[in-house]
């Protein structure tokens, strides 16, 4: 068999499902990682084999690596690694051929061998170890250290196969988009929320987002600008959406009728509210949102439980025990944290105290006097503007924020 250059994926947590759970979703990580590959103009097929997936087949170790990096984006990759993929007929021919491979790599540096087998052979993966790394120390290598090596030389063997590499580029791990279903996350743009969409889409889920304008046009387009890098980077698979819902009638509206600490309270129901009606619409099975336990006064266990009241469709928080630290980090390491410190915090309500515990027949009594009926709603739904954010250009969007200016609404949190 010929010789040549692939990327060898690891699942991990898909490998361990049952053998229908598994087959569904290592189609649909297949069908993932071909839309991340045509994305960035790489053309390569997806094989699967006993608890691996491949890519084949690439000229270089340099094109294999490319690909191995995008799959670094793409969920229920664990890791990959561009391999080298060469056919032997005796250990003899095994080790010769990964010692032609390895030699000029570990001139000079403290190395260690790790070999893994799958099938049936005369020898075991601690003999291909001992073999390959004495005669990599004959051939220029300055000692082994199996606990702190410089370099690592890896041989996977499979039948008459082996697979040689050095670099193991890591993936985000979790399960394939898709294979969960869809859910419908409430997108703000700021830290939180881009955030608690990854962590949605790492657990297998399609993600559309629905936006509340609350801030105007400027609001609208930096919010987009920090879905349109999520989508870019991490939605493959399938068309996300955004949803962007004008409220600010109903903002007028409870502002004048409902005392000011429960201004938010109310707000916060009523885009639940919405946000149920829109699911039904777009066929999710759930609501994500950004919120921390404590983290502000509408995000106590009290206004939590009564926010949540409101409506009866799941509501998924995945940073609900994550601090602040922990959530940016998380955002920094996604790519949206530079973008989403650039958006203002919108606010048109004047709420500058919000009751850490909302009291739920005040809460009923005070939605009752507001008055945004069944009907209201699915009007602003059916105004809504959707964009398919796969297919509109981040130069657009960045001409778009610059040819608004500043925005001089002023900050608030809600």
């Amino acid at each position: 068999m010929k010789e040549r250059w692939l990327v060898l994926i690891r699942i991990g947590e898909v490998s361990l499902k049952g053998a229908l759970s598994r087959k569904r979703m290592e189609k649909r990580l297949s069908k993932n990682i071909e839309d991340a590959l045509a994305t960035n103009n790489i053309m390569a097929s997806v094989h699967v084999s006993r608890g691996r997936l491949w890519l084949c087949c690439f000229n270089d170790e340099e094109e294999s690596l490319a690909a191995s990096k995008i799959l670094a984006y793409v969920m229920g990759v664990v890791s990959s690694s561009p391999v080298f993929k060469v056919s032997f007929n005796s250990f003899n021919e095994l080790v010769d051929k990964a010692l032609n491979f390895f030699r000029n790599r570990i001139q000079g540096k403290v190395f260690a061998v790790r070999a893994r087998r799958v099938g049936q052979h005369n020898f075991t993966s601690k003999d291909v170890e001992k073999s390959l790394g004495y005669m990599l120390l004959q051939a220029g290598g300055a000692k082994v250290n199996l606990e702190n090596p410089e370099y690592t030389a890896y041989v996977e063997i499979r039948g008459n196969s082996a697979y040689l590499y050095d670099k193991v580029i890591h993936g985000p791990g979790g399960l394939p988009i898709g294979v969960e279903g869809k859910v419908l996350s409430l997108f703000s743009g700021g830290i939180d929320s881009p955030v608690a969409t990854w962590y949605a889409l790492k657990r297998g889920c399609e993600v559309d987002l629905v936006l509340f304008n609350i801030g105007g046009e400027r609001h609208v387009w930096s919010v987009n600008m920090v879905a349109k890098v999520l989508a870019d980077g991490w939605m493959y698979g399938y068309r996300p959406k955004m949803h962007i819902i004008d409220i600010r009638p109903f903002i007028a509206t409870i502002a004048l009728s409902v005392p000011e600490e429960y201004i938010v309270v109310i707000l916060r129901r009523t885009m639940n509210r919405i946000a149920e009606r829109l699911a039904k619409h777009v066929n999710a099975l759930a609501l994500v949102t950004g919120e921390s336990l404590g983290q502000v006064a509408s995000q106590t266990l009290n206004n939590i439980y009564v926010i949540e009241e409101a409506i009866r469709i799941p509501i998924l928080r995945p940073l609900i025990g994550m601090d602040k630290d922990e959530i940016t980090f998380i955002a920094r390491r996604i790519g949206t944290y530079e973008y989403s410190i650039k958006i203002e915090e919108y606010c048109t309500l004047g709420a500058r105290r919000i009751t850490p515990r909302a009291n739920l027949d005040k809460v009923k009594e005070y939605e009752a006097r507001v008055g945004i009926s069944e009907f209201d709603i699915d009007k602003v739904i059916d105004e809504a503007t959707t964009i398919d954010l796969r297919s509109i250009d981040i130069r657009d969007i960045q001409m778009k924020l610059d040819s608004l200016g500043l925005s001089n609404i002023y900050r608030c949190s809600i």
